[in-house]
């Protein structure tokens, strides 16, 4: 408690340095008029280090980002790879889901869950939850789309954005704010899947050069893909920014959702699946299966409160404070398939693959069920408080970043209740319905509280008239994890640090062409274990990137490729000991080792003129344990392309833009079974290989979209237009998500 009380201290002071002479000169200077993001009254702006320029190079082009260490950089000049979603992209797309507009980055895909909790794979590392404006929080839902300007996605580890962050990296969303302009947008949708919503997005200025607001809206009620699936939610966020005549500047904004779904967990695969093929669904069943009723559901609200203030102190000094608290309330029923009980496929002990002999038949397979309920009630507050201080001459420029940042989690009402029905099940002839479900009490019944304190300094350095660019920089973390189990009265707490360095490198051999060098790490602190004494108290991971920028056209065209090394410690492996025969008495230990992912990321945007457009990515890639077994969910290869062609006023389409994009996902584990088969002995484990596989898949989406007047526009989004049957992700043999087959949507908006 005292880090963070010397802290706010230390900014309390420069606020009390600063604020009163800020506010005494707005109150007593004459109105302006509304400024730009450029020119005040012809006067040009020094633009807030804190902020990023409001034009792009190309529809689907942005010159920076802030993700990377909190303050503006150029994606040209940076020393880790970050690219950014514009807003042009994510509704030119339609996008439902964060997703379906981040997939359009590398090494970026869907993970093991697609209808929730914003579950990621990020360079083969699973990321839950999301992170908005750089605070990080866990939610059972989706974010929804409406809210988000762009998206910023860094790639590996990064200490200052995501101290204890997933190693692959982070997508970082960021919200709309007020613009000081007066414009709106209503739209409404429908189709025949997940399609059914209104959303309003209207801005004002409520005083010229001051006062600004804006509110955005969202309401959703649509049938999911399957029968009886579905999902309901409504959203508001109001949002207001006040800028002082010294240009400092606070945004304030409340965002509270509440939504409804389904808990759809997806159906079983073909019993006669193997580690080899037969990839199939479950026979005689439909593809729109859904064994869950209404009752199988997925509740939550919150309320999300953001404020950001930046000033700048002195000509070369600038500061910002920004803090989140997040409040929100959750219970999921669940419905829980277990396995068949009478599997016709077995594991042959000498190559850890499940295999069939091709005789032994199950064609009426049943499965035991059970049903879960989660309660949670759950609170995040996020204080981030950074300064930058900016010298410049002739021949270089050196950037100094420095601050501070507390952030705080608790789950104080965490409940579970698990329940069981008397005799294995059809599928095909099973309808959910609660009172055939029997409990006898609480399962799980527990608090749990974490908070962490980060001080960080990075120095930039660019020399050679910008040709050579250098960064450093340090960040210590202070962790503390504690879990209370009502139910067993067990307590117990984790209290880990880490010091984590960063450096780099950039050299411009042309003003367009630059070769770059980037080493980050971050660590994660682990929970305790209540059993026993914990293995190790957190777990790091290090990256070494080396990339190659292009940029061309007058930034018109930007690629850009890159090599990535990641390296995660204490990866747990089965224990080749425990595979003596006989078995050893009591169980060794497993062994922890490194997880490594490495891969090469290909990223190109190229306006290529002012009707067409393009965003592409490749990716080629290898995460795997210390045995070197496949992730769930992984895929090696990896790709995306979308187009859009926008026929201007002097042809005779006039009004009309068309967009055609495809995704390409190599196989991926279904499932992660880990362990040894009986066959191995203490020189060699055979470790079991993933039991089955989701087949490789490629998905061709289109948009037509026509401007019928200044005011007015249709626009009509298909996707799957090939109606390709696939499977979309797997968390076990007995839940695998069917993919959506052929949907069209057709959107009308209205703006103002």
């Amino acid at each position: 408690m005292k880090t963070i009380s010397i802290g706010i201290a230390v900014s309390f002071f420069v606020l009390s340095l600063f604020l009163p002479s800020a506010w005494l000169a707005a109150q007593s200077e004459p109105e302006v008029p509304a400024p730009t993001d450029t020119q005040v009254s012809g006067e040009t702006v020094v633009l807030s280090p804190f902020s990023v320029r409001a034009t792009e190079t190309g529809r689907y082009q942005a010159a920076e980002a802030t993700s990377g260490a909190r303050v503006r950089v150029s994606l040209f000049d940076t020393t880790q790879s970050v690219s950014v979603v514009t807003r042009d992209l994510i509704e030119d797309i339609g996008a439902g889901r964060i997703l379906d507009a981040a997939k359009y980055v590398s090494g970026v895909y869907e993970s093991t869950i697609p209808n929730a909790q914003d579950r990621t794979t990020i360079r083969g590392f699973q990321s839950d939850g999301a992170t908005i404006d750089g605070f990080s929080h866990f939610s059972f839902l989706n974010v929804d789309p409406a809210v988000i300007d762009r998206i910023e996605v860094v790639k590996g580890p990064n200490a200052i954005i995501a101290p204890q962050g997933v190693p692959g990296g982070t997508v970082n969303l960021v919200s709309k704010k007020p613009i000081f302009q007066n414009r709106g947008s209503l739209s409404a949708q429908v189709g025949r899947w997940a399609s059914n919503r209104a959303e309003a997005d209207i801005s004002r200025v409520v005083t010229p050069g001051k006062i600004a607001v804006r509110v955005v809206a969202a309401a959703q009620d649509t049938e999911d893909y399957g029968e009886h699936n579905y999902h309901e939610s409504y959203l508001i966020m109001p949002m207001l920014t006040y800028r002082f005549i010294s240009g400092a500047e606070i945004t304030l904004q409340v965002q509270a959702y509440n939504a409804l779904a389904l808990t759809y967990g997806g159906i079983p695969i073909s019993p006669y699946a193997t580690s080899m093929g037969n990839w199939r669904l479950l026979e005689n069943i439909p593809r729109d299966t859904v064994i869950q009723r209404r009752d199988a559901s997925r509740h939550q609200s919150g309320q999300h409160y953001r404020a950001f203030f930046t000033a700048s102190l002195l000509d070369n000094l600038s500061m910002r404070v920004a803090a989140n608290v997040v409040h929100s309330n959750a219970t999921s029923s669940q419905l829980n398939i277990g396995a068949i009980t009478s599997s016709p496929v077995i594991l042959d002990p000498l190559t850890g693959n499940t295999v069939w002999d091709g005789v032994t038949r199950n064609d009426n397979p049943q499965f035991p069920l059970g049903a879960s309920v989660v309660w949670q009630t759950r609170t995040y507050t996020n204080l981030q408080n950074d300064y930058v201080y900016e010298l410049d001459s002739d021949s270089w420029k050196a950037t100094t970043v420095a601050g501070w940042a507390a952030s705080f989690s608790g789950n104080y009402d965490d409940r579970s209740r698990n329940y069981t029905v008397p005799s294995p099940q059809e599928l095909r002839d099973y309808v959910w319905y609660p009172y055939m479900f029997t409990s006898s009490g609480f399962d799980g019944y527990g608090h749990s509280r974490s908070r962490s304190y980060q001080f960080y300094i990075s120095q930039v350095v660019n020399l050679l008239e910008g040709r050579l660019i250098a960064s450093a920089g340090i960040s210590y973390n202070n962790y503390y994890v504690d879990n209370y189990d009502v139910l067993r009265d067990l307590r117990g707490a984790n209290a880990p640090d880490a010091w984590l360095p960063s450096a780099g490198l950039v050299y411009k051999f042309t003003p367009g062409l630059s070769a770059y060098y980037g080493y980050s790490e971050v660590a994660t602190a682990i929970g305790p274990n209540l059993t026993g004494p914990l293995a190790f108290d957190k777990q790091s991971s290090k990256q070494h990137e080396f990339g190659m920028r292009l940029q061309l056209l007058e930034g018109r065209f930007y690629a850009s490729v890159a090599y990535f090394d990641i390296k995660q410690d204490n990866y747990s492996v089965p224990n080749q000991l425990n595979t003596a025969v006989p078995p050893p008495p009591i169980p060794f230990p497993d062994i922890y080792s490194d997880r490594v992912a490495d891969g090469v990321e290909l990223q190109v945007t190229y306006n290529v003129t002012q009707n067409l457009a393009l965003v592409s990515n490749a990716t080629v890639m290898k995460n795997r344990d210390p045995d070197n077994m496949p992730f769930r969910g992984t895929a090696e290869k990896s790709g995306a392309v979308w187009v859009n062609y926008d026929f201007r006023a002097s042809t005779p389409f006039k009004g009309l833009s068309i967009g055609i994009g495809a995704d390409y996902l190599s196989k991926r584990a279904g499932d992660n079974p880990g362990g040894a088969t009986s066959a191995s002995t203490v020189d060699k484990v055979i470790r079991i290989q993933p039991s089955f596989w989701l087949p490789e898949r490629t998905l061709v989406n289109v948009s037509l979209g026509y401007r019928l007047s200044e005011f007015w526009k249709a626009q009509l989004n298909i996707d799957n237009l090939l109606d390709k049957e696939y499977l979309q992700s797997s968390t076990s043999r007995q839940n695998v998500w069917v993919g959506l087959p052929r949907n069209a949507r057709l959107m009308l908006s209205y703006n103002f």
